[in-house]
């Protein structure tokens, strides 16, 4: 489907693979090709945008801790912040494997995913449906995660396979009915109104 609205992203047709379209602040999880989780989310602001990239996911961090970039520290004064409900990283980071420290994770603000427009973060992508997204990709129930988070510690978990990510950006992209929507090009168009 996805290709017929020329989203040209190749999807694998066996395995597990992770779309997020940055536009529409979509992810889609996808088993053997096929949709198995949706969830919004919230993408990086116009002034720290999402990057597109391929990359791979192959662990989840449990209760993580948070450091921000030396850049966000000298420009908004921001601080470590160690795991906890008043975590910018929620309960749960998704460790991917690129080198522009872009990574899928929980947040502590679940309001931001009301808002329509969401491109709100520093370039990470947030999950809304986190809890959902960690046990269909450790092949888990909920309830088990639920147990994982209950530890309180910080920790990693491996996935038992390697999942491809791709942050993708397309204007025109299908809903959840097939349908092709247009969303606003949120980064050229803001940058154009400056």
């Amino acid at each position: 489907m996805l290709r017929s609205q020329g989203v040209e992203t190749t999807i694998p047709s066996r395995g597990k693979f992770i779309l997020v379209n940055i536009p529409s602040y979509e992810l889609i999880a996808l088993q053997d090709g096929v949709p198995a989780l949706r969830s919004r989310v919230v993408v990086g602001k116009p002034a720290a945008p999402t990057p597109e990239l391929l990359s791979s996911m192959f662990a989840i961090q449990f209760n993580p801790a948070w450091t921000p970039t030396p850049l966000m520290i000298r420009n908004e004064g921001l601080h470590y912040m160690p795991p906890g409900p008043q975590n910018p990283l929620g309960r749960m980071m998704f460790d991917l494997d690129d080198d522009e420290f872009i990574y899928l994770h929980d947040t502590n603000e679940k309001g931001l995913f009301k808002r329509e427009q969401r491109a709100l973060s520093h370039g990470c992508v947030r999950v809304e449906q986190a809890r959902a997204l960690a046990a269909w990709a450790l092949g888990v129930s909920e309830q088990e995660i639920d147990a994982m988070v209950a530890r309180g510690t910080t920790y990693s978990v491996p996935l038992p396979d390697i999942i491809p990510v791709a942050l993708v950006y397309y204007t025109r992209f299908p809903d959840e009915g097939g349908q092709v929507a247009s969303y606003p090009d949120i980064y050229t168009d803001r940058l154009a109104q400056k």
